[in-house]
């Protein structure tokens, strides 16, 4: 009979045992792996998932292409993507329309952190005027080194608890050099270099000096002062008159009015309601004897910043000088409506709002995302 050798053939129980132990840690190990939070069958699934979402969406753009296909198919033109707004040129035909609009010349005029504190006024020459939105600050001015060059020329600036009022006080000299183009700003049916004498032509001077008012167009932010040619103290009452007719046309219940020249005297304010008849102060929104409907004033703003008393100050000087010899009399136009004359030596509670001249051939193009704000554009 053969004898078995036990150590050549089969295993032994220890080393069954390590096998078994082996075997149920690589086991153990494999469910961990494909049972946890991030294991095999986890991704498994998110891998499914991700692909019918990719198949869901290339399904849903597909079937956009395949509706606009059939839509050019059936002759229809598939809508235009959304594009920048266009540059507008204002014109003397579309003066209505954008009339109030808000300009950014990169100006803050009131110390409230705003640039687009000025607005269309009035359009001459290929040329939009822009206005202040309201009264300045004598401080502003003052920043802008306009007072300076008024007060180097005979004239002194309101009392300091006034905020906002200008007090042209004796003016001395009458500034010729630097003065606007008269026919560029409507101010033509008065010649103010023959009564350069005046008091009133020479409180005028002041007024249409663009060098003396330039601190406002050096103020303006770099990039913008390119588009702005000069700017003057105030509008001139032709211009008021002018723009005034334009932002009432079609409106029964407001006056349109005009400015009337009288020889060498200055301004006399007529309306045309009345066959031009000569007043020399004029409310145009009711008779100088009647009540004012003030409420009838608040959609024009952009004439009538306020329709009471703010910060004491009455109104603001137009560059006009008035019928009215002694005292020398300037135009300017009140809170509730008139358009009057007030003396240059006692005018203590009156404002101003400077007018810029952009440059001919600016034109503007609305900001996206704003309702009223535009800028402007060569």
């Amino acid at each position: 009979m053969r004898k078995v050798n036990y150590k050549e053939k089969g295993i032994t129980l220890i080393a069954l045992v390590v096998t078994i132990i082996i075997l149920l840690i690589l086991a153990g190990v494999t469910l961990t792996t494909a049972l946890s939070q991030n294991g095999l069958f986890q991704r498994a699934k998110i891998v499914v998932e991700k692909y019918k979402e990719a198949e869901a969406d290339e399904a849903e753009k597909l079937g956009e292409v395949e509706k606009e296909l059939d839509k050019i198919i059936d002759g229809e033109t598939p809508p235009d993507p959304p594009k920048k707004p266009d540059p507008v040129e204002v014109t003397e035909k579309n003066l209505k329309e954008f009339q109030g609009k808000y300009v950014d010349i990169g100006l803050d005029t009131n110390d409230n952190k705003e640039v687009d504190d000025w607005e269309i006024f009035y359009v001459n020459e290929g040329r939009i005027f822009l206005i202040a939105v309201d009264y300045v600050p004598v401080s502003q001015l003052s920043t802008w080194g306009v007072m300076k060059a008024l007060n180097d020329t005979g004239f002194q600036r309101c009392r300091d608890d006034y905020e906002y009022n200008v007090n042209w006080n004796m003016p001395e000299t009458f500034l010729e050099e630097g003065l606007a183009d008269l026919n560029l700003v409507k101010h033509t049916t008065y010649d103010l270099k023959d009564n350069r004498n005046k008091v009133n032509s020479i409180a005028v001077s002041h007024l249409l000096n663009t060098t003396a008012w330039n601190g406002v167009k050096t103020a303006a932010s770099a990039d913008k002062q390119q588009y702005i040619d000069f700017v003057i103290g105030g509008s001139t009452l032709e211009m008021w008159c002018e723009a005034w007719n334009v932002a009432v046309d079609g409106d029964e219940t407001l006056k349109r009015i005009r400015a009337d020249g009288s020889g060498t005297s200055g301004y006399y304010v007529g309306c045309e309601a009345t066959n031009h008849e000569k007043e020399e102060e004029l409310y145009v929104n009711g008779s100088i004897d009647s009540a004012v409907e003030l409420t009838k004033l608040d959609k024009y703003e952009t004439f009538f910043p306020h329709t009471a008393q703010y910060e004491s100050c009455d109104g603001y000087w137009l560059a006009s000088p008035s019928a009215e010899v002694n005292p020398g009399c300037l135009m300017y136009v009140r809170f509730d409506g008139g358009v009057k004359l007030y003396a240059t030596t006692s005018g203590w509670y009156l404002g101003v709002r400077p007018v810029v001249s952009l440059e001919s051939g600016v034109r503007i193009v609305k900001r996206e995302g704003a309702n009223k704000i535009y800028d402007v554009i060569m």
